[in-house]
């Protein structure tokens, strides 16, 4: 005869009424150490006695001192379930969806600009967000540096920004710059 056995209906009922989870019924009954063959017990005693559990809401009456909101996600546009207030309230919906949100665009705090500084002002993000993200001489779209077209690398107007394969501006600074000086002028006077 085990422990569960030995829990009438009456007790059982009792504990249940008394209880918003598994865990607290289990507390009600005496109890002690909750863990899975616990929970597993419980269940049965849930099964046996046909007890009705509508009332349990798994502890978030305890656990969350903050409403539950749902919010739509303003990455992919999914409803979600989060706290509203606190620390862990959450803004995505998940990993994935807060890496676009927070490590993209003008809120990237991981941009870099040509000071090792964060924020906007990065030449790389001016330039993409003007241009394409493509060298004007052969089209390679993986991996695009930017060339400063007058030299000053503190102007960062995008008319100045010219985006280059590191090959194509490598030859700009190299004996080689004749290759590809006709295109990258006409670029810039397109602008």
């Amino acid at each position: 005869m085990n422990l569960y056995d030995k829990i009438t209906k009456d007790s059982a009922e009792l504990a249940c009424r008394n209880a918003d989870s598994k865990s607290l019924m289990s507390r009600n009954l005496g109890i002690k150490n909750t863990n899975g063959s616990v929970l597993r017990g419980i269940e049965m005693l849930i099964k046996k006695y046909s007890l009705d559990i509508s009332h349990f809401d798994n502890g978030y009456s305890r656990k969350c001192i903050y409403d539950r909101i749902t919010r739509e996600c303003p990455v992919c546009g999914i409803m979600f379930e989060t706290q509203d207030g606190g620390r862990s309230e959450k803004k995505t919906c998940g990993y994935a969806c807060s890496n676009t949100h927070f490590r993209s665009g003008r809120n990237n705090g991981q941009c870099k600009n040509g000071n090792g500084n964060s924020g906007d002002s990065s030449y790389r993000f001016i330039c993409f967000e003007h241009h394409e993200k493509r060298c004007i001489i052969c089209s390679e779209d993986i991996i695009v540096a930017v060339h400063h077209y007058d030299g000053n690398h503190e102007n960062n107007d995008p008319k100045n920004l010219v985006p280059m394969c590191p090959t194509h501006h490598q030859y700009w600074h190299s004996k080689h710059k004749h290759l590809v000086e006709e295109k990258v002028i006409a670029f810039v006077e397109s602008q």
